[in-house]
């Protein structure tokens, strides 16, 4: 008995590196062992919730890279992707000029390498708090290496570079060898989850990713893939009207409405947050729903764009058309009794 016991001791304090990260990162909520998670009724807690909170004020589940100079030489804001002439696709009569982003290989050289080392400890997590790492470590991610101004925004770029070549001209982003729009951010860590082997890509917790997304119009004759230029396909690259075709419907918020206390409790991180031409991601950090996004106005509100507090981020983003909240994961166990705001 004394010599499993030693064993089991043994065993539990080499227990270290990512697992003890990511564990951390889910499902900490104050570094203090003193320190409870804030009672929804009382108001003075309220006040402890930071409505934007840094990337330095909580547990990274994932390591970030670091920018050196030998990487940032390569991997930059000021990249020009590849120009391409003649683009075609089966069910184009015409042919498409333009540039293409370059993202996958951020991901396969940048990214996944500090992913790695993650991944056991990653799949062992729900779905959401898996996914939910995912996006914190790919937004933080694109904003060391291409820049907080403009969220890395790129007119037109997925992390799988599904996106069709884009003009100069549709906007001043276009030409941009890496970076991400709305959908392009908001799917990305859904895209890194089927790739990594932690969503199923035939079933409709992975519905957000491409590979879902193809699988679900393969079989459902009632959904297509249409969002490419000109009305054409677009090689299932998520656009936000193909959001809106997928998942399940978690809340709706009216033009210039507030969600609801009992909205948000609704929500979960990985709930895409969208409207008619723009979208959002929920996340979790310290046991409390932000909001993140690429481009737009919201996070913008703040100079560093960090993330915001949902339900005023949720505030803002309606003001002007109506909102609503999806989802494609399973529902997330409720035995931590994590309190939403």
């Amino acid at each position: 008995m004394k010599r499993n016991l030693i064993v089991i001791v043994i065993v539990f304090f080499l227990i270290s590196g990512c697992q003890e990260s990511v564990m951390s990162a889910i499902f900490s909520v104050d570094d203090g062992p003193e320190e409870t998670i804030p009672s929804p009724g009382d108001p003075l807690s309220l006040l402890s919730i930071p409505e934007r909170i840094g990337f330095d004020e909580f547990r990274r589940a994932i390591p970030i890279p670091d920018v050196t100079p030998e990487r940032a030489a390569i991997f930059n804001a000021d990249a020009i992707g590849d120009f391409i002439e003649g683009y075609q696709q089966e069910d184009m009569t015409d042919t498409l000029n333009g540039y293409i982003t370059d993202n996958y290989t951020f991901y396969s050289q940048i990214l996944f390498p500090s992913i790695e080392p993650c991944l056991d400890s990653l799949k062992s997590l729900q779905k959401h708090e898996a996914v939910n790492a995912l996006i914190l470590f790919i937004h933080e991610s694109f904003r060391d290496f291409f820049g907080v101004d403009l969220g890395y925004y790129r007119w037109g770029g997925d992390i799988t570079d599904r996106d069709q070549p884009q003009k100069a001209t549709s906007h001043s982003t276009a030409r941009k060898r890496y970076g991400m729009d709305c959908s392009g951010f908001g799917a990305s860590a859904y895209e890194a989850a089927v790739l990594l082997g932690i969503l199923d890509s035939t079933l409709n917790e992975s519905a957000f990713s491409s590979f879902g997304f193809k699988y679900i119009c393969e079989n459902d004759p009632a959904i297509s893939d249409g969002g490419g230029r000109g009305g054409t396909t677009n090689n299932y690259r998520m656009e936000v009207s193909d959001m809106y075709k997928v998942g399940e419907l978690i809340a709706t918020i009216p033009a210039g409405g507030t969600p609801s206390d009992a909205q948000i409790a609704q929500m979960q991180a990985g709930d895409v947050v969208l409207k008619s031409g723009h979208m959002g991601i929920l996340v979790e950090i310290n046991g409390h729903l932000y909001f993140l996004e690429s481009g737009g106005g919201t996070l913008s509100l703040d100079s560093l764009r960090r993330p915001y507090l949902a339900k005023n981020a949720l505030t803002h983003f309606a003001q002007s058309r109506t909102t609503t909240i999806r989802r494609c994961l399973p529902m997330m166990e409720t035995s931590l009794g994590i309190v939403r705001f």
